[in-house]
């Protein structure tokens, strides 16, 4: 198991996972981002609150990445079953 050290508004947070040392230092990184630029905008919000407002932010982007992933999806397998018939048909025509 991989561990890094990273510090948020002079908080210092071990962070482990199973996932390279690289990954572990983009995520912490991206967590630090967000955070610092909620708490600059807000700069009256307290860490705690500017976690979780950056929590629902990455919560947010999740979903909608799935549903873009989803819906791209639903969109190649139509088109690939408009293909499929199409073939199917130009057979059909030789036969």
């Amino acid at each position: 198991m991989n561990s890094i050290e990273i510090s948020i508004a002079n908080q210092k947070y071990v962070i482990k996972g199973e996932e390279g040392e690289a990954h572990l230092k983009e995520v912490a990184e991206m967590v630090r981002r967000r955070v610092e630029a909620i708490r600059k905008k807000n700069p009256n919000v307290t860490l705690q609150k500017a976690a979780m407002l950056a929590a629902f932010d990455f919560a947010n982007e999740v979903i909608q990445q799935t549903k873009k992933s989803s819906d791209s999806k639903a969109a190649i397998l139509s088109k690939a079953h408009s293909l499929l018939e199409r073939v199917e048909r130009e057979l059909e025509t030789q036969i």
